[in-house]
């Protein structure tokens, strides 16, 4: 089988791509030449393709539901009217909720760009 790919750049005789695999937009390395003039690639192909990018889907992210009721408190949101009348102290809330794993997102993309590692 073949799939659509995006081509996002080519250098050399290698092409990153982008594509959608069981809902996922994904981006690899593969040879340029393997994509079709249509824009597509066999599926073994980029089986076999450089994953690209830092694999974001493994970070945890915490999300304490005691510290968000605290939070909306804070800017004043106690009732659902409250929220719908204001939905930026909604994300205010919830951005002040999740700072620490924001924070830890941060830490830890400096510290591998310090390793080097800048997929």
């Amino acid at each position: 089988m073949m799939t659509q790919v995006k081509t996002i750049r080519v250098k050399s005789s290698s092409a990153l791509v982008e594509y959608v695999a069981d809902g996922k937009v994904q981006r690899k390395h593969i040879p340029a030449e393997e994509i079709s003039e249509t824009g597509a690639v066999l599926d073994y192909v980029l089986a076999q393709g450089i994953p690209y990018g830092y694999p974001w889907e493994e970070i945890v992210v915490e999300f304490d539901g005691e510290r968000f009721a605290n939070e909306l408190h804070n800017v004043n949101v106690w009732t659902i009217e409250d929220a719908l009348r204001s939905p930026q102290k909604v994300w205010a809330a919830l951005s002040a909720t999740l700072s620490d794993s924001i924070n830890n997102i941060l830490s830890e993309a400096s510290h591998e760009k310090k390793r080097g590692n800048h997929g």
